[in-house]
């Protein structure tokens, strides 16, 4: 499996220098420790830090067996709830499309949890303790107070996961909302969260629903961790008005229906804006479609597929790399910004956007060009 793993990659890595490793040397190397290999996570660490080694993206080695399945499991029931930060039991807020804020649960800003299931909760514990089951619930009862009455409310909790994505579309949500305050409601406010083709679909259609009457487009793909669309998106964007036409006794219309590229573009990246997303950015800049704003992205594009071992073991076999027209590997370069902004964690913790308010402020001095 190791001398597999090693030849596999020594014949089809995308770069036949390996980014400057003397692979031969690096069997060699850990060839080594092949005897004292004792299980399957010895064999992961080996031939993971063996990868690594490579300094590419896209790696990886996963092996799994019926040995170290896990007998007992415990999750953390979510109900949507987010607590204030100086009293660990106070509702601060429900979070929108979660469990909890669904219609008929009975739970409002300012009310304090008394009791989880029944079970009284000591302010001295972990609150997460009266929520950690070994599987998640179909139904929790919270007991709060609320004005010094007693209130219940029954929730279907979620998993952590789910309440991430919950968090994740809040915060597009408040982005789109600051767009059209800074921009008087004439700029269009697009987030892809990946480069899959339901992210694609959910994008084509927010643009319908919104670049015919905008005066402008802002696409954030900050925090975009990948997937393969970035042809349709760019050429969707690449778009340009050739002819107009009208019904007897109507207003003259542009052909095509979608025009994004006859208007100002920004596009928003960041320090983890990967895979696809650098594609899709470096492709931006190379058709001229507008100006970039954030920090670089992430270097982190190589098209990859999974090679299959003996035992069901896989690791990734990166073969593709993508270069820029003038030959620059994105693997190691990354797109650089036509406008350097960086979000800092002060900024977060504020509320505020620089990368949004910047993007916002060059396409009003572009519309009023």
């Amino acid at each position: 499996m190791f001398y597999e793993t090693w030849a596999g990659m020594e014949e089809n890595f995308y770069d036949e220098k390996f980014h400057g490793v003397d692979w031969m040397k690096i069997q060699g190397t850990y060839a080594a420790y092949l005897p004292f290999v004792n299980n399957r996570s010895d064999l992961r660490i080996l031939l993971n830090d063996m990868l690594g080694e490579l300094n590419s993206s896209h790696q990886g080695f996963n092996s799994s067996g019926a040995e170290e399945r896990k007998q007992l499991n415990y999750v953390t029931n979510q109900t949507g709830i987010v607590f204030t930060e100086d009293n660990p039991l106070k509702v601060d807020y429900v979070v929108e499309r979660s469990n909890g804020k669904h219609a008929g649960v009975n739970i409002l800003p300012g009310d304090i949890l008394t009791a989880v299931n029944g079970v009284k909760v000591d302010p001295k514990i972990d609150r997460d303790y009266y929520f950690t089951t070994p599987s998640i619930d179909q139904e929790i009862v919270l007991t709060l107070t609320r004005a010094g009455k007693e209130v219940t409310a029954k929730v279907h909790p979620q998993s952590s996961g789910a309440l991430k994505n919950n968090l994740y579309d809040e915060w597009i949500a408040a982005n789109k909302e600051r767009v059209k305050k800074l921009g008087n409601d004439r700029i269009a406010y697009s987030y892809m969260k990946n480069m899959s083709g339901g992210e694609l679909e959910s994008f084509l259609l927010d643009m319908v629903a919104q670049e015919n009457n905008k005066e402008a487009v802002i696409l954030d793909l900050r925090y975009n961790t990948g997937g393969n669309v970035h042809d349709e998106v760019l050429k969707f964007l690449a778009q340009r008005p050739y002819l107009q036409w009208k019904y007897r006794g109507g207003k003259l219309a542009p052909q095509s229906n979608f025009a994004p590229a006859a208007k100002p573009i920004v596009l928003l990246i960041n320090e983890q804006s990967l895979s696809d997303a650098e594609m899709t950015a470096a492709g931006f800049k190379e058709l001229k479609l507008g100006k970039i704003i954030g920090t670089e992205s992430y270097r982190w594009i190589i098209f990859t597929s999974a090679k299959g071992l003996v035992d069901g073991s896989s690791y990734r076999l990166p073969s593709w790399g993508c270069y820029t027209l003038d030959g620059q590997d994105l693997e190691k370069e990354g797109v650089k910004p036509d406008i350097f902004v960086k979000n800092t964690f002060m900024d977060r913790l504020e509320g505020k956007d620089p990368q949004i308010e910047r993007a916002v402020s060059e396409i009003l001095k572009d519309l009023k060009k």
